[in-house]
């Protein structure tokens, strides 16, 4: 594990409270009466959080003041001793803890923390921008949305070529598809943003996140939030960078686990459906059963092959431009990369498919949406 460099912060104790007394608190962050609360859900982000926390105190103090809330899911590495370096550092700074772990019940308790009439939510992954509050908070006080974020500009993990490969496969549109946040720099209201600044209003009506959804929240989230009438904006003076994964498998769980989660949300949120979470499932669906058949069928093996070469050439028109950007050989590599993780997120659609065809089969005992949500906590 790389070692962390804390020397340019006060060294505390992992058993030290949270809410210790500040040890030379910064300036020019007042806390009083925070004009936005931030609120970064952590679990083992030791390697990322001292970034993410040096570009949002740094945003914030461009934009006037605000508090930052490091909710804490347990963590076994040196996340929360990080955290507790910068509260006795920067007064701003609270660390609250989140005793369920995972991402949504950390996002809730920041939000009950919050002090703020407007609280943005973060990930431990990301570099906010110097403009992010200060354009987010513009906007959201003119009135233009409720929900202000930007583009992401996403970064390899290392400077490693797998890393590199990882990096392009989640922001290019033939990896990701229509993401908007992730494939355009261009003003305009879309139906979801990953990082944002949020009226507080829009959680005292559409709701909190819902903790029976361990992922893709957020989707569910954003469904019930425009259904509430509320608007969201992209930004891109509200810009931001985040980390991807940095192993092959980490990746493919991502994927997988990403698409198996969509559908218990669209169950639950039907208008949460985008037809870019359906195009890997159609996908799998047909290379699964023309790999099946093909044993037994030449007209599958031919039809598998005409599969394939469709795929294949869409990926290598992807690869290529990719290649124009950056004129980098290891785009060669990029069809395979984008395969095998399309394959993934389809068949992660697919076992999500099953799932719910189990749940709402006649006899069932699920007991309706709410139960079998919770029963996937």
């Amino acid at each position: 594990m790389p070692h962390l460099d804390l020397s340019r912060y006060v060294v505390v104790p992992r058993s030290m409270p949270s809410t210790g007394a500040p040890n030379r608190p910064s300036r020019g962050v007042p806390i009083d009466q925070p004009r936005v609360s931030v609120v970064i859900p952590t679990r083992n982000e030791e390697l990322y959080l001292p970034t993410c926390l040096d570009s949002v105190l740094g945003a914030l103090k461009l934009a006037g003041g605000g508090e930052i809330l490091v909710a804490d899911g347990d963590s076994t590495d040196r996340t929360l001793e990080i955290a507790r370096v910068f509260a006795q550092r920067h007064r701003s700074i609270r660390v609250i803890r989140n005793p369920h772990r995972i991402t949504p019940a950390g996002f809730n308790a920041g939000i009950r923390a919050a002090r703020s009439q407007h609280v943005a939510i973060v990930s431990a992954h990301s570099k906010v921008d110097p403009s992010f509050f200060v354009a987010a908070l513009r906007i959201l006080e003119r009135g233009d949305a409720d929900i202000v974020g930007g583009p992401v500009l996403t970064l390899p993990a290392g400077p490693g070529v797998l890393a590199w490969l990882l990096a392009q496969v989640v922001s290019h549109p033939f990896g990701v598809g229509n993401s908007r946040f992730r494939i355009s720099r261009t003003r305009q209201y879309v139906d979801a943003v990953p990082f944002a600044v949020f009226r507080r209003e829009v959680f005292t009506v559409a709701g909190l996140f819902d903790e029976r959804l361990p992922r893709n929240q957020d989707t569910d989230f954003f469904g019930r939030a425009a259904r509430a009438g509320f608007r969201v904006l992209m930004d891109p003076e509200v810009s931001s960078t985040y980390v991807a994964r940095g192993t092959f498998l980490g990746l493919l769980q991502q994927g997988f686990l990403n698409a198996f989660w969509n559908v218990r949300v669209w169950r639950q949120n039907p208008a949460a459906f985008r037809l870019r979470h359906a195009v890997p499932a159609l996908f799998a669906t047909a290379f699964w059963t023309l790999a099946a058949l093909a044993p037994f069928s030449r007209v599958s093996v031919y039809a598998g092959v005409m599969l394939l070469g469709a795929y294949f050439t869409a990926a290598f028109c992807a690869a290529a431009n990719i290649w124009v950007r950056t004129r980098r050989a290891s785009t060669l590599a990029l069809p395979v990369v984008f395969f095998v993780y399309h394959l993934a997120y389809g068949t992660g659609s697919l076992a999500g498919l099953r799932w719910l065809v189990a749940k709402i089969k006649p006899g069932s005992p699920s007991g309706g949406t709410t139960a079998a949500l919770g029963a996937g906590r």
